[in-house]
């Protein structure tokens, strides 16, 4: 496994969250224990849309970052952190749970852990 097939990976779960906060609004936040309503399902697909870009910017960022690629991948290691911070102290206080929030907490473990390891000099 190397730094682009990180980003890559990360590209794809970022896509799949996308489509699912975008199309799949109630779905997707009711798997994470949160009450949906309309102003909910406003800014899951808001959200959604948000997580879609992302993904095209990790996908991209193999193409564009050339010889920093790895610079990039230590920024993206800690945004998986922050993000892994954040759902664990959802998680942690009884704010979000089940299949998408623990799923996520974890992915955003394994990601971090990934990029600092294939970013590393």
């Amino acid at each position: 496994m190397n730094v682009s097939n990180v980003f890559k990976l990360a590209s794809v779960i970022l896509f799949f969250n996308g489509l699912m906060s975008l199309f799949m609004t109630d779905m997707f936040f009711e798997m994470a224990a949160f009450t949906v309503n309309e102003s909910l399902h406003t800014f899951g697909q808001f959200t959604g849309v948000t997580f879609l870009a992302m993904g095209i910017i990790a996908w991209k960022t193999v193409d564009l970052a050339g010889d920093n690629l790895k610079s990039f991948g230590k920024v993206y290691a800690l945004t998986q952190l922050m993000w892994f911070g954040i759902i664990g102290y959802h998680v942690a206080i009884g704010a979000a749970g089940g299949a998408t929030a623990i799923g996520n907490l974890a992915i955003c473990a394994v990601l971090a852990g990934l990029f600092y390891w294939t970013s590393r000099d």
